[in-house]
Parts: structure tokens; C-alpha cells; sequence
């Protein structure tokens, strides 16, 4: 009895021992970005016990002692083992595992597929890293972290325009932008006033920003490209310049979850041109008051008198260089995005619902340039039994504004032009007073330019538009394998804008009416105004049917096929007129003149018909073939209908041979085939008529209305009813390995792309009475390589260093060009041409040359000024040497430390900043010989002929001195040697951004109801380099718009900005 009572004390004992180490922990789950972690797995080790963390990342536990040990499992990080301890709570970070975030990818048609299936490169982005520097658009933040792909912004303006490269550019005329997909449907990417219809463009030139940019980047969950035709020939006829795949956020199931982000962002004037400092106002060295050049005396600081005496009395000042005098005439830009999302659901059903607005108003006095868009956005899905639907709903608001311009087309000029060519003596923010009796219309110091304030503050170009996307997936499982899907989406943009330029001119006697030193007089504005409307619809419908079936313990396979209807429409009406009746009151009636109105509709349609078969082996070995056909309206019924077949094939090396176990942790191989192209444009096979205007008649130009009567014309471009689509053929090779346990990997591709059939407008002979024929003609090829390389230098449990490394090297050939035909003029500024020519780069340089002997020196004329080469000489492609980019993050505990770097080496552009700098004297390079009287290098002049009359040269001793020291630097009396500093090197290295992030303890957090607080400073753009032959202006931008034509480079367009800013984003 005794010994029973005494082993049930001590058993009761040891359970009281056991109960007493009993206790409960709590943890948080964060990844090592800092973000929550949702829905982890948390396992008791050597038990079965555990449970599974909430959406916010946080698990509680009862554990039995202090040496329990925590397996921390979820998909796409590493599994981690955790000590318990004495603690009561814990913080977990769990390491992404790179292999495991990676082996599921977007496809063709929004599809996902494991990666290792896939025989083609791709990239695929989680979009949380971009979103810290608080980009308006979606592609500002992947600038230099893509191979292959030339990701730019082509405008300092708010909301401008992104150009986006593929591979280089592979169509002569058509679009080389790639495809944009929005949840697996198309996405309308035009910008607003632009159109299918060759040659209408009612925009003016304006940029007010395509239209990819409307997609919220706070929406966005992921974004792939899809560079090659086999990955890109399930889209047919529009996918021949690549695709660009978005996925949306989407509700999750779960509790209430509240995201809300904001951040402010401040920018300045980014590269300007050095100006020269020695010589102040005037022409020729003399002193003019009425000059808009620095081809004055030298600048000595004295008193002088300047601008126009108003009521006999003249403004005085030091006659001295005005320090960063264009940079003060531009302000602080300040940027606001603020977003809310709100999202939940259950096992059954989901719902996502987003506002964000975007206020901007950019670098320039007051708010001409701003940018204001307001975006709402509602998700949900629900599925019952086999049945499942989801739908998505996007309402876009844009308010924009943009500088005019003495140019009433836009083109060829911008307000910036007017700033650059003011004197360097001359203050340029006395100006701002623009109603000044000594800064007016009237008396204004120059007759050859406008007061810069003026132009904001009188003149416009309004933008308005409202658009409407989304799609309805409607999907029914017949059975575990094989599943039917009708995907449905429209795109629907309005957008109205109005440009107006003040009337005005100079009063009677007034300086700028002639009455100044040189008797120039001020061009009259008669006042103008110009309005359009703009509606482009796109509508798309896909039925597929899809199979994903494992046939055997060997095989498996992935199938679909699919009807696809694709439908873009458009309307456009623009009227403008000039010579207004009442200063001020912009609209068309104000004028006793006709307007010139002008109405272009289009309608477009494609049927394709696709498949696609996945068969794999033993998860090694992948191969895959596609299909598409498509029938397009805008061909000619004989050749309406064309074929794109892919097939591209995945071999896993480290699968089937098991190499793991010889320290290399993926290795794969790929290689590729596919075919893709262009359709034509609406309305190429037929010869169109036009309203509005006869122009370049003896007397004039024949506006209509004419006296009540309309009229039309005959296009100047013939219709070709023979006209057949543009086709690409592309292979590529390639391959992935990582290694030491996936902490270092490369990822190499090599295509050859072979574009023919090119549509282009051919030249007609005179007497046709049309100036071209569209037909089918060219060849152009691109072959290159792209590689990526991934690094973890260091991976502890406080700190993560990681580098992405990315080269690409792309080489485009023009092989054929139509019979009869050198070149094809792509562009033109003067006489610097931007040309396709057959055996060259596709975008070449020609212009003007120096005359030389046949031992290279150059022959200059009478005035001692180069003579000018009977042909144009070549300066150069455009197209660059390679592109590379780095991008690098230091994470230390909660802080997160980011930079990224581009690198773009090589090719050359137009620079008309640089032209315009150097025509007023401003240029810093303008001083050459301190502005003594010099004698042109290594030059000769004709000093007589020999018995055949052919010239004798001999050195020359003519040198250009104050009267004709300026000519030298101007094409229109140097055509000679001029364009050299025009055409100039485009290579920079840029300093993209920089984050410094901090991620909020979750114990912090919840002090606050919240699950997640992320603070982030960042900068972008915040350092530029150029090569020593560019001190004017950052190569990147363009007026030209975003395709191939952009190429030819700038027309003294605004600047780009950097940035600095703050964002915070907040989970509750």
C-alpha cells in the first residue's frame, strides 16, 4: 500500500513537472523583405503537433519545454528550424528560397506553368520591390532590371509616355511596343489621340502618356515579359514585338485585410546644358540689346544697359554671368499617390475593391504641367461545385496638362527652347512678371523669342479622359483534368483635349514691332485654338478549353485550344482654327474664319483559332508545340488568313542526372522556334479620301468648307489590294544553372529573329500622282544575347546581401529593302536623316559631311568656312552596344538598403538642344580658341587648278575672326562640320533609384491595429553620366514619340527630372 501511494506521488509529480513546462508561445512570420508572411505551417519537431499562422503572419502554441524546436515551413521560402527557448514570443525571417518563387510562371493567355516546363526565357516580376519608389507608371520602376528590354521614359513631363523594346526594333513602320495583357486580356496601349490610321495623329505632338500607364501599380500583384515567338505566338498577329503580362491583386481567403500606401515624391530639373560663362549678349562680338545670342563681348561684370528703353529709361545690370540662370527658372515638382485597398473572403468567394489617386504637378511655374488621375478597381470571384467565375471592373479619370508651344503643330520645338536661347547675362526669373511694361509682348528684350512665362501662363493644351476596362472568366471543371473557360473583356477610353495659343501682337512703334536696334519685328500670333475627341474601344472574347492530365508514372500533359475574337474601334474628330475674334475666349467659334475639321473612324476585327500540347517525361524533359491562325479584316480576303506555330522544348539536367549531388542545384536547357507578325493597318488596301485642306497650291493653301461647298482629297498613298501581313521567324537557345544551394545562378539566351514581309510605304514615280504604295517588302534581322546573373554573397539570419546583374547585346541588320530603293527616310531634323539602308543597322545617321582631299583635310571656301561633300556622310546607328543593369539590396535585421544602376552603352542621336545651344552662343564647347580668330584644323583651301581644271589645294591661311566666328557653329553656313555637334554619342549610366526601407516590428505594429507598417525613402534618377560630347541634355528622352522613330533623338524638348520621396504603406 505504502509503495503504491509512493509511486503515485512521484507520477503525480513528474506531471506536475511536465504540466508546470508547459507554456504558451507566440510568433510573427515575416519573409526577409519584411513583409508578413501569411498561413505558414508551425510543427512541433518529432511531433505531429502544430498549426498554421493567420493572414497576418502570427501563430500561437502551446509547447512542451524550453528545448522545443519550431519547423517553420511555406511555399516559396526556405524551411527553417527555430529554438524555442525561455521566449515567449518570437520573430521569424524566413529566407525566400529562389527555386521555389520561381518554379511557377505566367504564360501565353494569362496561363500559369511550372518554369521548368518552359523552353523560352522569361522574367517575371513581384511588383512589392517597385512599388517602393512610387512609380505613377508601371514600367518607370523596371528601367534596367529586364535583358533585352530598353525600358525608357521619353518625357520629363507628369504621366509622359514609357517606351518599352523587346529585342530591338524589328519593323520599319509598324509598332514595335509590345502587347500588353491585363489578366489575360488585351489591353488598349495607343496614346490618346493617335491612331491606327497611318499618318493622323491629332495629339500635336503632346505627350500625355500612353495608355499603359492608367494601370494602377498598387493593383498590381506581377508583371512577366514574354520576349520570343515561341512564347509570344499564341497572341498571333500582335504579339510580334513581344508581351508584357500583368496580374492584378486579388482577394484572398481569410479575414478583413485593409492596405493602405501613400507617399509623397519631390523632383527637380534633371540634366541641363553647360553653359559658357565668358561672353554675354550680342552678335558677331558686339554688343546688341535686341539680340537673342551670347555672341557678344566678353562678359566684364560692368553696368550696362539692356532690354528695351520703355518711356525713354532703360533697366541697367551687371554685365556678368548669371549662375544656374536655367535652372532657377524651374521648380520643385511635388507628386502624390495615395491608394487604399480593402480585400477578403472565404473558401468560396473573394473580393478585392482599390482607389488611388495621383496628383502631379511637375517642374515648370504653375500648373501647366500636371498630371491628376483618380483609379477605382473592383475584383471578385466565387465558385460553387465545378463552376467558377470571376470578374474585374477598372475606371480610370485623367486630368492632364501640357506646355504649347510657338509651334502650333508641337512638333519641332517645345517651351524649353525659349529658355535655353536667352543670353547667359540675362536673368532669366526677372522675367516671371510677365505683364511688366518691360517684359511684355511688347517689349520684350528679343523680337526672335517669347518671354518663357508668357507661354505658361497664356497658352495650353488640356487633356480629359475617361476610360473603363475589366473582364468577366466564367469556368467549368468537367472533371479534375479538363476544364472549359470563356474569358470576356472590354476597353473603352473618351478623352476630349483642347490646345489654344493667345492672340497678340506687338503695339504700333513698339520695340518688338521694329522699333529696336536691328529693326526686326515680332511675328504676329493671330490666336488659334484646336479641339478633339477621341474614342477607342476594344473588345475581346477567348473560349478555351484546357487539359492537364499525368498519363503515367512517366508521362504527363498539358493541352489546350481556344476561339479567340478580338475587335478595335476608334473615332476621332478634331477642329481647329485660327485668326481668333476676342483674346482669351478659346473656342472655335471665336473666329470669322472656317474651321479645318477633319473625321477618321476605323474598325478592325480578328478571328484566331490556337492550340497548345505540353507533353512532359519523368519532370525532366518538356516539350511543347502551339498554334495559332488568325484571319484579320485589314488584309485583303486572298491574304487575310496566316499561321504562327511554336514549339519549344525544356530539358532539367539536374533533374535526369542528378546533379545535385555534385553541388550544382538546377540546371536546365532550352531551345525554341516560332513565328509571329503584324497585320496592316485599317484601310491599306484601298486608296482613301480626306477632308479639311488642299495644301501646297501656287497660291496657298485651300482650306474646306470653301464657301459652303466641301471637299474632299485623294490620299496620297495608293491602296494595295495585294497586301499580305509582316512575319517573324525566331529561334532561340538557352539555358539556367544554379548553384551553392541556389546563391549563385545564370540565366543566358541566344535568338535570331528574322522579320520579311515588311509593310511600307514605297515610293510612287511623280506621274502616278500619289506619293507612295503600301506593299509588302523588307527584311530586317536581329540576333543577340541576354544574361542574368543572381547572387546571395552573404545569408545569415540578421543580414542578406543579394545582386542581379543583367547584360544584353542586340544586333539588327536591314537584309532587304524594295527593288530601286537605297533607303527609306525614318525620320529627319535639317539635314540630318534617320534612315533604314540596306546592309546597315536598321536606324542610321546621314548627314551633310566636310569636303576633303584624298588625305583627309578638310576644304574650306573664300570665308574660310568647310566646304560641304557633294554626298551625306554616315555619323552613326542608333542602336547601342549593350545594355547592362545591376540592381543591389543590403538587409540588415528590419532595414533594407536598395540601389539599382543602367548602363546603356553606345549609338548615337539628334540632339536640337545641342543645335539650338550652339546656333545662340550658349554651347560651352562655342568658346573654342577663347573666341580668337582661329584657323579651321587641319584645313586647305583651293589655291588654284592644274591643266586638267581640276583644283590645287594648299594650306589655309583664312581665319574666321568675330564676323564669322558664330557662322562656324551653324549648319545653314557651316554645313559642312556643323552636324558633328549635333549627332552625338547617347551612352549614359544611370543611378535609377535608391530605397532605404525599415519594416515595423509586428509588437510595434499592432500598438497602432496594425499587421504591417512599411517605411521606405527612396530617390530616382538621382545621377546621370554622359560621355564628354553630350553636356546637353539626358540621351533618354525624346519629342518623336515611343517607337522606332523616337530614334532619331530630341527636338529641344523638356528635360527629365530626378526624384526624392517618401512612401509608407500600412496593413491593418
Amino acid at each position: 500500500m505504502k509503495k503504491g501511494l509512493l509511486l503515485f506521488a512521484m507520477l503525480m509529480a513528474i506531471a506536475s513537472l511536465a504540466w508546470s513546462q508547459q507554456r504558451q508561445v507566440t510568433g510573427t512570420i515575416k519573409g526577409s523583405d519584411g513583409n508578413i508572411v501569411p498561413f505558414a505551417t508551425v510543427q512541433i519537431k518529432g511531433t505531429s503537433s502544430g498549426t498554421t499562422a493567420n493572414n497576418d503572419g502570427v501563430f500561437t502554441l502551446t509547447v512542451p519545454g524550453a528545448t522545443t524546436v519550431l519547423i517553420i515551413r511555406s511555399v516559396g521560402y526556405k524551411t527553417q528550424e527555430i529554438p524555442v527557448g525561455t521566449n515567449a514570443t518570437l520573430q521569424v525571417l524566413l529566407t525566400a528560397d529562389n527555386k521555389n518563387l520561381q518554379e511557377v510562371v505566367v504564360t501565353g493567355l494569362g496561363l500559369t506553368r511550372e518554369k521548368k516546363t518552359v523552353g523560352y526565357a522569361t522574367t517575371n516580376f513581384a511588383t512589392e520591390q517597385i512599388n517602393r519608389v512610387a512609380p505613377v507608371s508601371m514600367m518607370d520602376g523596371l528601367s534596367g532590371k529586364i535583358a533585352g528590354a530598353e525600358i525608357s521614359t521619353t518625357s520629363g513631363a507628369p504621366g509622359g509616355s514609357n517606351k518599352v523594346i523587346l529585342r530591338g526594333y524589328s519593323s520599319l513602320q509598324g509598332s514595335n511596343q509590345p502587347l500588353y495583357i491585363v489578366d489575360g486580356v488585351p489591353l488598349n496601349n495607343d496614346r490618346p489621340g493617335s491612331s491606327d490610321i497611318k499618318g493622323t495623329n491629332l495629339t500635336g505632338g503632346y505627350d500625355f502618356g500612353n495608355n499603359a500607364n492608367d494601370i494602377n501599380p498598387n493593383d498590381i500583384e506581377a508583371i512577366s515579359i514574354l520576349k520570343g515567338a515561341a512564347a509570344t505566338a499564341i497572341y498571333g498577329s500582335r504579339a510580334a514585338s513581344g508581351v508584357v503580362l500583368i496580374t492584378t491583386k486579388k482577394g484572398k481567403s481569410g479575414r478583413l485585410k485593409v492596405d493602405v500606401a501613400s507617399a509623397a515624391t519631390f523632383s527637380n530639373v534633371g540634366m541641363l546644358p553647360t553653359m559658357q560663362e565668358k561672353f554675354g549678349q550680342g552678335w558677331g562680338g558686339t554688343f546688341i540689346l535686341s539680340e537673342n545670342g551670347s555672341w557678344g563681348p566678353r562678359l566684364t561684370g560692368e553696368n550696362r544697359e539692356w532690354g528695351a528703353p520703355v518711356d525713354g529709361v532703360s533697366l541697367t545690370k551687371p554685365f556678368s554671368f548669371v549662375k544656374d540662370n536655367v535652372k532657377n527658372y524651374f521648380t520643385t515638382g511635388q507628386e502624390y499617390n495615395n491608394n487604399i485597398a480593402v480585400s477578403g473572403g472565404n473558401e468560396t468567394s473573394t473580393f478585392f475593391l482599390s482607389y488611388g489617386n495621383v496628383y502631379s504637378d511637375g517642374i515648370l511655374p504653375t500648373d501647366a504641367d500636371s498630371y491628376k488621375r483618380n483609379t477605382f478597381s473592383a475584383r471578385a470571384s466565387t465558385k460553387y461545385g465545378r463552376f467558377s467565375a470571376a470578374a474585374s471592373f477598372n475606371f480610370v479619370n485623367k486630368n492632364a496638362k501640357a506646355v504649347s508651344t510657338r509651334s502650333e503643330s508641337g512638333l519641332g520645338s517645345s517651351l524649353f527652347e525659349d529658355v535655353i536661347q536667352i543670353p547667359v547675362d540675362i536673368d532669366i526669373s526677372q522675367f516671371k512678371d510677365y505683364k511688366n511694361k518691360y517684359y511684355n509682348v511688347d517689349n520684350y528684350f528679343t523680337p526672335y523669342a517669347e518671354n518663357p512665362y508668357y507661354s505658361l501662363y497664356e497658352n495650353g493644351n488640356n487633356l480629359k479622359s475617361n476610360r473603363i476596362f475589366g473582364n468577366i472568366d466564367l469556368k467549368y471543371g468537367f472533371t479534375d483534368w479538363l476544364n472549359l473557360e470563356w474569358r470576356i473583356g472590354a476597353d473603352v477610353t473618351n478623352s476630349q483635349s483642347k490646345t489654344y495659343k493667345a492672340k497678340n501682337r506687338p503695339s504700333l512703334g513698339s520695340w518688338n514691332d521694329g522699333n529696336n536696334v536691328e529693326g526686326s519685328q515680332r511675328a504676329e500670333d493671330v490666336g488659334y485654338v484646336r479641339e478633339y475627341s477621341d474614342y477607342r474601344g476594344e473588345f475581346n472574347s477567348d473560349l478555351l478549353l484546357t487539359a492537364n492530365k499525368k498519363l503515367s508514372s512517366d508521362f504527363s500533359i498539358d493541352g489546350l485550344v481556344g476561339f479567340n475574337v478580338n475587335q478595335r474601334e476608334g473615332k476621332l474628330f478634331s477642329s481647329a482654327v485660327k485668326g481668333l475674334a476676342i483674346p482669351g475666349f478659346y473656342v472655335i467659334s471665336n473666329s470669322p474664319n472656317t474651321p479645318v475639321s477633319q473625321t477618321q473612324e476605323f474598325r478592325r476585327r480578328i478571328y484566331g483559332l490556337y492550340a497548345q500540347a505540353t507533353l512532359g517525361f519523368r519532370e525532366y524533359l518538356f516539350l511543347t508545340v502551339n498554334a495559332r491562325n488568325d484571319w484579320s479584316s485589314t488584309l485583303p480576303e486572298k491574304n487575310n488568313s496566316y499561321f504562327y506555330p511554336a514549339v519549344n522544348a525544356a530539358f532539367i539536367l539536374s533533374e535526369a542526372l542528378k546533379l545535385d549531388e555534385r553541388g550544382v542545384s538546377y540546371a536546365k536547357l532550352r531551345a525554341s522556334w516560332g513565328k509571329t507578325g503584324n497585320d496592316a493597318g485599317p484601310y491599306l488596301t484601298k486608296t482613301t479620301l480626306s477632308t479639311g485642306q488642299i495644301i501646297d497650291l501656287p497660291f496657298g493653301t485651300l482650306d474646306f468648307p470653301f464657301n459652303g461647298i466641301p471637299g474632299y482629297t485623294v490620299g496620297d498613298n495608293i491602296g494595295n489590294p495585294e497586301l499580305g501581313p509582316e512575319l517573324s521567324n525566331e529561334y532561340e537557345f538557352g539555358g539556367e544553372v544554379k548553384f551553392l544551394r541556389n546563391r549563385l545562378g545564370f540565366d543566358v539566351a541566344f535568338y535570331n529573329k528574322l522579320t520579311k514581309g515588311q509593310i511600307l510605304a514605297v515610293p510612287t514615280t511623280p506621274s502616278s500622282g500619289y506619293s507612295s504604295i503600301t506593299q509588302n517588302f523588307g527584311k530586317v534581322r536581329n540576333k543577340g544575347i541576354e544574361l542574368s546573373v543572381n547572387i546571395v554573397p552573404v545569408e545569415t539570419k540578421d543580414f542578406n546581401w543579394t545582386l542581379n546583374y543583367t547584360f544584353a547585346r542586340n544586333r539588327n541588320t536591314v537584309e532587304e529593302l524594295p527593288s530601286g530603293l537605297d533607303q527609306i527616310v525614318l525620320n529627319f531634323a535639317y539635314e540630318a536623316k534617320f534612315v533604314a539602308r540596306k546592309g546597315d543597322p536598321l536606324g542610321v545617321f546621314y548627314a551633310p559631311i566636310p569636303a576633303t582631299t584624298a588625305d583627309g583635310k578638310t576644304i574650306v571656301d573664300a570665308t574660310g568656312l568647310p566646304k560641304a561633300a557633294d554626298a551625306d556622310g554616315y555619323y552613326g546607328t542608333s542602336q547601342r552596344d549593350f545594355i547592362m543593369g545591376l540592381v543591389n539590396s543590403f538587409r540588415y535585421k528590419d532595414f533594407t538598403l536598395g540601389f539599382s544602376i543602367d548602363w546603356r552603352k553606345g549609338g548615337v542621336f539628334y540632339s536640337g538642344t545641342s543645335d539650338l545651344v550652339y546656333f545662340v552662343g550658349n554651347a560651352l564647347q562655342s568658346t573654342y580658341n577663347d573666341r580668337r580668330a582661329f584657323v579651321v584644323p587641319n584645313s586647305v583651301m583651293q589655291i588654284g587648278t592644274d591643266n586638267q581644271a581640276k583644283p590645287i589645294y594648299g594650306e589655309n591661311t583664312i581665319p574666321l575672326t568675330d564676323y564669322n566666328y558664330d557662322a562656324y557653329w551653324y549648319p545653314t553656313t557651316n554645313k559642312g562640320s556643323a552636324y558633328q555637334q549635333r549627332i552625338i554619342d547617347k551612352t549614359f549610366l544611370k543611378l535609377r533609384d535608391i530605397t532605404l526601407s525599415y519594416s515595423l516590428p509586428v509588437s510595434a505594429a499592432r500598438k497602432i491595429a496594425a499587421s504591417n507598417l512599411l517605411l521606405t525613402v527612396f530617390a530616382r534618377n538621382l545621377f546621370v553620366w554622359t560621355p564628354e560630347g553630350n553636356t546637353f541634355i539626358d540621351p533618354e528622352v525624346s519629342n518623336y514619340g515611343n517607337d522606332l522613330n523616337s530614334e532619331l533623338g530630341e527636338f529641344r524638348t523638356m528635360p527629365t527630372t530626378k526624384s526624392y520621396g517618401v512612401s509608407l504603406k500600412v496593413s491593418f
